[in-house]
């Protein structure tokens, strides 16, 4: 685990170096709003792709071949991230008002009688052994969960992680206790510098299954250990969107944001001339990121 958290610890320090840039910082934040989106909603059994969820949060298109679920449960998620970001931005406590606004943010217009409330009755986790916590206890939890993460905040990964786990082992919500979580932790991150964890569909059973390890045999190992790895390729993937390629012929290729620059343009048009065929990519990085020539 050592070796995995001093790459992350250089990882982090790549990624804080690319986003001291403005424009890399904000190109940064606008398409983790999407991706977070995308994914967390994701996890969650939500089925639009990640072109209907940008295309949702960013130009509020829909389609009628999808639930009109599926896109408020996109434009919340965007909306909480934003308020993250404020959070962070302004150097604001993460504390039971704010997270209490976060849920409220996500289950507005789904299911107002419980966004930004604790459960009152007992809920079920579908497919889980896990038993969760009396309703009665919630408060009282809560409130003991609010201490610790008051007495444990520091930059140190691990602590967002557990904060994610203990969170969403008390399950105070009758809804959106993953998506909560998940908010909350990648709050911490970015608080610190890190990349947030992006959990991407295809990680969805060995995720549920670290949590649920945890929840009814009291083993965080492999739940650390699978959140740690992911966090590490998330540090990569970010630091990828801003690293420029050199060829041995063509000279620098340009990351779509350095490209947009480039070309005085906001990188939606970039990524609408690339759809109707206008300019293609010359290269990706491994991430899978598009890269440009200048001319």
């Amino acid at each position: 685990m050592q070796k995995l958290l001093s790459e992350i610890e250089e990882n982090k320090i790549k990624l804080s170096n690319a986003i001291k840039d403005k424009n890399n910082k904000n190109e940064f934040y606008k398409w983790l709003k999407t991706e977070l989106s995308y994914t967390s909603n994701a996890i969650e059994g939500n089925t639009l792709t990640r072109k209907e969820t940008q295309l949702v949060i960013e130009e509020n298109l829909t389609s009628s071949s999808k639930p009109l679920r599926n896109y408020i449960e996109a434009v919340n998620h965007a909306k909480a991230f934003c308020k993250v970001l404020e959070i962070i931005e302004n150097n604001f406590d993460l504390n039971e008002r704010a997270l209490l606004d976060i849920h409220r943010t996500i289950l507005i217009g789904l299911d107002d009688t419980n966004a930004g409330f604790y459960r009152n009755c007992r809920v079920r986790i579908s497919g889980s052994n896990t038993i969760l916590p009396n309703p009665l206890k919630i408060p009282e939890l809560m409130e003991d969960f609010y201490k610790w993460l008051s007495d444990n905040l520091n930059e140190e990964p691990i602590t967002a992680i557990m904060a994610h786990l203990k969170f969403v082992s008390i399950h105070p919500f009758t809804d959106g206790n993953g998506r909560t979580a998940r908010l909350l932790m990648n709050a911490l991150l970015l608080k610190y510098g890190y990349a947030p964890i992006i959990v991407r569909p295809t990680d969805r059973k060995k995720y549920l299954s670290a949590i649920e390890n945890y929840q009814t045999k009291n083993n965080e190992e492999t739940y650390i250990n699978l959140m740690l790895r992911i966090l590490n390729r998330s540090l990569k993937i970010a630091i990828n969107m801003f690293e420029i390629t050199v060829t041995d012929k063509q000279g620098d290729l340009l990351t779509i944001s350095k490209y947009a620059k480039y070309k005085d343009v906001p990188t939606s048009t970039i990524r609408y001339w690339v759809e109707i065929g206008k300019i293609k990519p010359t290269s990706y990085t491994n991430a899978g990121y598009m890269l440009f020539e200048k001319d």
